[in-house]
């Protein structure tokens, strides 16, 4: 199981340590080589009797749901075929937020707990939305000129995880925040998000400006990457953004909802 440092969740009983340290992920760059992957498994069988020792009530109340990439999942040659689908490129797992560690459920434990699926799933994010109420990030206001964004970042390894919760979390981070046509974000690393809110024209041009070039910079720069793309989330449909181009970067293509915000249609009256 992938684990990654810090992300304790308060109150969990005892710290669970591994006799041999478990794999931090985001100590390897993708593509993973043989040696790497073998690594990874030797570290994950070590693991186990860790997590075993945890008790019922302890496991639930460290299972966690957190957003990842979905080709640097497939390169850790464990899998993850439980994982489910969020955006282009990423997808939500289980995890455990134990006190000193993230530890990231590939299907083979997943499959050994015996348990409805859904149902981890689903107590997965009620521990997420926990975790946005109890978790302090940093808000900081980038601009250029006249347009600007919000960068939401934090030592929380869950921070880019949070989008799945923008209705509830932007209104915590933004002041005076309208959700009403949704957010502009993106998730370049796992403890950062990007995003800008759509309730006006100014505001979609700024997002639609800013939001993929600090998703690209942040991108190349932070540990634990998930995606470069920048997404929109509207009424619980989250839509990719930025594609390929021709130049090997990534072009923005507004879809036809927020390029109705920038340039609104004038009807006769």
């Amino acid at each position: 199981m992938p684990s990654e440092a810090g992300g304790g969740v308060p109150g969990t009983p005892g710290p669970i340590r591994a006799t041999t340290p478990v794999p931090d992920l985001d100590d390897y760059t993708a593509p993973f080589e043989d040696w790497i992957r073998d690594h990874l498994a030797r570290l994950t069988d070590a693991a186990e009797s860790d997590i075993d020792a945890l008790t019922p009530d302890q496991f639930d109340d460290a299972l966690t749901t957190r957003l990842a990439g979905a080709e640097r999942l497939h390169e850790t040659g464990l899998g993850f075929a439980y994982a489910h689908p969020f955006a282009d490129g990423v997808v939500e797992v289980l995890s455990l937020d134990l006190p000193d560690a993230v530890v990231t459920l590939p299907d083979e434990r997943v499959a050994a707990l015996g348990r409805h699926l859904p149902a981890l799933r689903e107590l997965g994010r009620t521990n997420l939305r926990r975790l946005l109420d109890e978790t302090v990030v940093d808000v900081e206001h980038l601009s250029a000129g006249p347009s600007t964004c919000v960068l939401v970042h934090g030592d929380s390894p869950y921070i880019a995880s949070f989008a799945r919760l923008l209705d509830e979390a932007v209104p915590r981070w933004v002041e005076d925040a309208d959700v009403t046509n949704g957010v502009v974000f993106a998730i370049p690393h796992r403890h950062a998000i990007v995003l800008q809110t759509c309730s006006t024209a100014s505001q979609t041009r700024s997002a639609l400006e800013l939001v993929p070039w600090h998703a690209a910079q942040l991108f190349g720069e932070g540990v634990g990457p998930v995606s470069p793309h920048t997404y929109h989330s509207r009424a619980g449909q989250v839509t990719t953004l930025t594609h390929p181009s021709r130049s090997r970067g990534l072009r923005t293509v507004p879809s036809p909802f927020l390029a109705s915000l920038v340039a609104p249609q004038r009807h006769a009256g």
